[in-house]
């Protein structure tokens, strides 16, 4: 049985660290995969809350914040597709990651294939809320504070389709607060940390 620091889990909180993302709790036993590492398995897009469209009209400092919660909205995509193989390719994960939260990605997807795992289906991303912004730095940055729901996204043991067994006590819709930057190649998530002791 693995531990859950082995996983990138907090274990106080049964709530994943590799989370900056990720969102369930995993504490599956070491089996070893059956299937391909390249085999995907279709994961539903996470309902996220919708972002106003940029216009001309539009306020610069508002259509900034905009387009960084459609960065971060975007994340949430792309990280479930990454866990359903489990493998970063295929998806655009790097183009709207770096720093702490792609390396939290990269470590997610090869512990899950260390462990023989995958996960199904997606988390449900609302309400993403800008709460902090520095529009005027050299590098513009702002903190963005939604609702998590990842009791959708199961964790499924790839060699025999069946769940792998979670905490009981894990948090399964709780808070997240994201550190998004603007570069020169549009917005990134640079860390996206859950707070399981924040139910939403």
């Amino acid at each position: 049985m693995a531990r859950l620091d082995q996983l990138g889990w907090n274990s106080s909180r049964a709530v994943p660290a590799f989370l900056l993302t990720v969102c369930v709790v995993l504490t599956a036993a070491c089996t070893s995969s059956g299937g391909k590492d390249n085999e995907k398995d279709n994961a539903a897009t996470p309902t996220a809350t919708a972002v106003p469209s940029k216009s001309a009209s539009m306020d610069p400092a508002e259509a900034a914040k905009a387009e960084a919660i459609s960065a971060y909205q975007s994340y949430w995509t792309e990280l479930p597709k990454a866990y359903a193989v489990p493998a970063m390719e295929g998806t655009e994960l790097q183009r709207y990651t770096s720093a702490e939260a792609l390396a939290k990605a990269q470590a997610g997807v090869a512990n899950l294939k260390a462990l023989g795992q995958i996960m199904t289906g997606a988390p449900v991303l609302t309400n993403p809320t800008v709460t902090g912004a520095e529009l005027d730095k050299k590098t513009p940055n702002v903190t963005i504070s939604a609702c998590l729901d990842v009791l959708p996204w199961k964790l499924i043991q790839k060699d025999t389709g069946q769940p792998a067994p979670l905490p009981s006590t894990r948090a399964t819709k709780y808070v997240v607060i994201a550190l998004v930057e603007r570069w020169e190649d549009g917005w990134k998530v640079l860390k996206s940390t859950p707070h399981g002791d924040q139910p939403c």
